[in-house]
């Protein structure tokens, strides 16, 4: 997210602005249908989410609404599509939190608000073990960072960039490593860019760090970061997926800063000329959907988040389709996971006016 704030209490209010429904395209076609399934212990938004290799879905953190964190975590069933409380994390990560999955099948859990009141952004991380449902201690991160972005490299090192700002003229401008073989993070210097969005891995193994002011590539045999081109159209608050062919697409987003316009319009990143390009437009013009976009199984991607009704992008046809079935009454700041059978589950976010988390669920089904 794009929040150049003063304190984490406007920067709350900028997580829960009002998610308006959007405008929609006519269409007949529509690819795979949405259900619903069983809801939530608490209602949360800008939470994590993430497999687990049991196949259950491990969710953590997240904000209820403003002032009020979600300390907690649970899991999701696929076979039931029940959820159920698990292991209390060790520190409240609140809304902004990072959970990634480690080589040896437990859990990277770091960073995240811890209230709404005055700066108030852990550097704390901590590990679940899906064996014994319980969180221990691992080593701090660097700085503390909520709404940082976090992806696996291939050297099974974790890389997290970015984060919110403490204040206007401090921006969290650095990235580092988390090693999982000493439970350790590492700085990595500063970045060139302003705020981070997205980071993807690419098939070569460099993570692609895609924010609003521009995009960088890491390479992980360097340690080194370099720019890369820069989105045809500013936006932030958009999402992201690989494609296929090894192509990026970024979807959505806002242009023109926090209070600026949603779109419908789309980039694709191709590694090969290190250039975006304009991509299909949108059917629905969509915001907050950074952990709500995901690559199926088929090479298609699901756009579940940042309007009520999600889309397919079929590269084959190079064009969004919707979704049939339920509508989403949380579709902001909410997440998408895809599970071994090829379903996605989509949990919690917000819509209404006030910015109040959701405690429903639904499953995508091709």
């Amino acid at each position: 997210m794009n929040l150049r704030i003063v304190g984490a209490t406007t920067a709350a209010l900028l997580l829960s602005l009002w998610c308006s429904e959007p405008d929609v395209r006519a269409t007949s076609r529509t690819l795979g249908s949405i259900v619903e399934t069983g809801q939530m212990i608490a209602a949360r938004f800008d939470h994590a989410a993430v497999l687990l290799p049991n196949g259950r879905v491990l969710i953590v953190g997240g904000i209820e609404r403003n002032g009020v964190m979600q300390p907690n975590a649970e899991l999701f069933d696929p076979a039931t599509r029940l959820f159920t409380a698990t292991g209390r994390p060790l520190v409240q990560h609140g809304w902004g939190v990072t959970a990634t999955l480690l080589p040896n099948g437990k859990v990277l859990v770091a960073g995240g608000s811890t209230s709404c009141e005055s700066p108030c952004y852990t550097a704390s991380a901590e590990l679940y073990d899906p064996v014994a449902a319980t969180f221990a201690p691992t080593g701090k991160m660097t700085l503390p960072r909520a709404e940082a972005r976090a992806v696996l490299l291939r050297t099974g090192e974790v890389l997290l960039v970015g984060g919110t700002p403490v204040i206007e003229s401090n921006p969290v401008l650095t990235a580092e490593l988390y090693h999982p073989s000493t439970g350790t993070f590492t700085s990595l210097g500063t970045t060139d860019l302003s705020d981070v969005t997205q980071v993807i891995l690419l098939n070569d193994g460099r993570a692609l760090v895609v924010g609003s002011s521009g995009t960088d590539l890491y390479d992980p045999a360097t340690g080194h970061f370099t720019s890369t081109g820069r989105m045809t159209l500013p936006r932030s608050k958009f999402g992201g997926a690989l494609l296929p062919d090894g192509r990026v697409l970024i979807v959505g987003g806002q242009a023109g800063g926090a209070w600026g316009t949603r779109v419908t319009s789309t980039q694709i990143y191709d590694p090969r000329t290190a250039r975006f390009l304009p991509g299909p437009e949108l059917n629905e013009n969509r915001f907050k959907l950074s952990k709500a976009v995901v690559t199926l199984k088929d090479g298609q991607v699901l756009i579940a988040g940042g309007a009520e009704q999600p889309e397919v992008y079929d590269p084959t046809s190079a064009a969004f389709v919707p979704v049939g079935g339920a509508k989403l009454d949380g579709f902001c700041f909410s997440t998408a996971t895809l599970l071994d059978d090829g379903r996605v589950l989509l949990a919690g976010g917000y819509a209404k006016p006030g910015g109040s988390g959701v405690n429903h669920a639904w499953l995508y089904q091709p």
